[in-house]
């Protein structure tokens, strides 16, 4: 009997910890991807933690690769969706222009009074201003 006690504490104990330790919000991480003609990319978000995580700032990075020796350049940028509606908040391209077989990586943080409720990529291949082609991604 003093067994079946000594294992029934134990076992009281260790899910009154578990509880206290899954309790704490954490960092949480997003990421997303995408490829279109000439262009892939990637982004990843380091969510804050907290009980108002959306108001606070993102860690971003962001990548993009020429992949076809066309001419064109190719550019990323952040997306984001602000808490309550599904309106996206497109941020600043970021551009490739060193050709073909080349890969840009960036680092950034994002942060609106609005919150961020999802964060997602749009990869493109331009033309001078004109986007010719695109894909997006969220997370």
């Amino acid at each position: 009997m003093r067994t079946r006690t000594r294992i029934a504490t134990a076992v009281a104990a260790t899910a009154v910890l578990t509880v206290a330790f899954t309790g704490q919000a954490s960092a949480a991480e997003g990421t997303a991807s995408c490829s279109t003609t000439g262009a892939r990319g990637s982004m990843g978000a380091n969510y804050p933690s907290g009980d108002n995580w959306m108001y606070d700032e993102f860690k971003i990075s962001l990548s993009v690769s020429d992949t076809s020796a066309d001419g064109h350049h190719v550019r990323v940028r952040l997306l984001t969706k602000a808490v309550g509606t599904d309106a996206v908040t497109t941020w600043k391209w970021h551009s490739l222009t060193s050709g073909s077989g080349n890969t840009l990586t960036l680092s950034t943080t994002a942060q609106t009074s609005n919150g961020i409720w999802a964060t997602g990529v749009e990869v493109a291949r331009f033309e001078g201003d004109t986007k010719l082609n695109s894909c997006r991604d969220w997370s």
